[in-house]
């Protein structure tokens, strides 16, 4: 499984660079990157046991999704996410999804923005929990590509960044966009709703249970209220979600 997401990474590099002629190589790009990130959180799961990777673990066939995978691994062990990696992956299931299911627009700064944070939460993820540096497995030459790649969106969330100092914008109010996948949507102000980065215009939403603000329909609502996923999790065990609507606490 290992090797598999060093090779998926290695082909989304090499299609990522050629989408800088030719645009439509992004989907392609972007699909490997994302192959490669599941790949890899599944290689962490399978660190704890083997069975944990697959949906049913009594009938071992179809393996857990990002999402699938990233609660297990909170569940069974002590790894859990910041709220900006945990952005990322949202952003990775959404880009496939839109891919896949032919609602994709080939927007090339914007995904290429998104390709470099993508890259760099794998670049990230392989360093801190897997056996070696993703370096190690691609070649010179191509790996340089990569990281250019990395750094040019690096460098746009800089400027970003510091225009967001300048307008005195609250760190706590930022907002992940759903386009290039940076933190820089902000909720309020002469650019409220805008992602700082790339432009792109998002309808925002608030948390029914923590308040923390959210891209509007990011998850489906429960009892006709929208919640973040810290809380969608927290209260998708039925007994405690149905005992607390009946006294009240929801």
């Amino acid at each position: 499984m290992l090797q598999n997401a060093q090779d998926f990474a290695k082909e989304s590099i090499s299609k990522a660079v050629a989408a800088e002629t030719l645009p439509q190589e992004w989907k392609f790009a972007i699909l490997h990157l994302v192959q490669a990130i599941e790949l890899s959180l599944k290689e962490l799961l399978r660190h704890q046991h083997p069975l944990l990777i697959f949906k049913n673990v009594d009938h071992p066939k179809h393996t857990v999704t990002i999402e699938q995978a990233l609660l297990r691994l909170k569940q069974a062990t002590s790894f859990d996410l910041s709220e900006d990696e945990r952005a990322v992956l949202k952003t990775a299931s959404r880009l496939r999804n839109d891919i896949v299911h032919h609602k994709f627009k080939a927007e090339p700064e914007k995904l290429k923005l998104a390709y470099a944070k993508l890259f760099g939460f794998l670049v990230e993820f392989f360093k801190t929990h897997l056996e070696e540096p993703l370096n190690l497995s691609i070649p010179k030459d191509i790996w340089q590509q990569g990281i250019k790649i990395k750094e040019y969106g690096e460098e746009l969330y800089k400027r970003a960044r510091a225009q967001m100092d300048k307008d005195e914008i609250d760190d706590d109010s930022l907002v992940a966009c759903p386009k290039c996948g940076w933190e820089a949507i902000v909720p309020y102000g002469d650019n409220q709703d805008t992602c700082y980065v790339c432009g792109h215009i998002e309808h925002l939403a608030v948390c029914s249970r923590c308040q923390k603000t959210m891209i509007w329909g990011e998850h489906e609502e429960l009892g006709g209220k929208e919640y973040c996923w810290d809380c969608l999790v927290y209260i998708s065990d039925d007994y405690w979600y149905d005992s607390a609507k009946e006294e009240g606490r929801i």
